[in-house]
């Protein structure tokens, strides 16, 4: 098998992303893997990722229990750390065959960003819709519950610009369901030439 490369994708304030690929197969070895990343990546060898009951991963302390947030698709994997604080992370592999990024925005998203991806043209409409997916799971991973409430919140209509800056850091106030919150997103191209999403979110508190 080959080795696993580790690379710090994304920050914010003091949270990382760090993207693992390729990635091993089956959890333990996932959760494995991004605990080695992230002991890396932040030079602490006490650094160490449990599975709480609701299978949520975690960390013992000193850490901030929930200062670890983990999400994979196909052969890449990302690990996101904050030492004092929740964080979320989500990526995502663009699928153009068969996806209909305006009728998912119209779908899953809030009618602000709803109607702000179907005036772009079809190459922006799907990279917007990729955008707000992953910096909305990030986001309400940090609430615990994930997209179990569907993915209305938060609204990034007004922020667009920023979302397309790979890296830029967006600032957002509390929510109904959400804490004061920051996060960035980036994009990539895997070795399949298919673009890549990747978000990372600190609660702000």
């Amino acid at each position: 098998m080959t080795t696993p490369r580790f690379e710090v994708v994304l920050a914010v304030a003091d949270a990382i992303a760090i993207l693992v690929r390729p990635m091993p197969g089956g959890r333990a070895e996932r959760d494995q893997i991004a605990q080695m990343a992230l002991r890396e990546a932040t030079q602490r060898d006490d650094l160490s990722i449990y599975r709480r009951p609701s299978e949520r991963p975690a960390l013992r302390p000193p850490y901030h229990e929930l200062g670890v947030s983990l999400s994979h698709r196909t052969d890449v994997l990302l690990a996101g750390y904050s030492p004092k604080s929740a964080v979320g992370v989500d990526i995502e592999v663009e699928d153009i065959n068969g996806f209909e990024p305006v009728a998912f925005a119209a779908d899953h998203f809030s009618p602000k960003e709803a109607a702000a991806v179907a005036t772009l043209d079809s190459a922006a409409a799907l990279e917007v819709c990729y955008r707000l997916w992953v910096a909305k799971e990030a986001a309400l991973k940090i609430s615990g519950r994930g997209i179990f409430d569907g993915l209305d919140e938060p609204d990034l209509s007004a922020q667009l610009n920023l979302l397309r800056t790979d890296g830029a850091t967006i600032h957002l106030g509390a929510g109904s369901r959400l804490p004061p919150i920051a996060l960035a997103v980036t994009r990539f191209s895997n070795a399949a030439d298919q673009s890549v999403y990747c978000a990372l979110a600190r609660d702000m508190r």
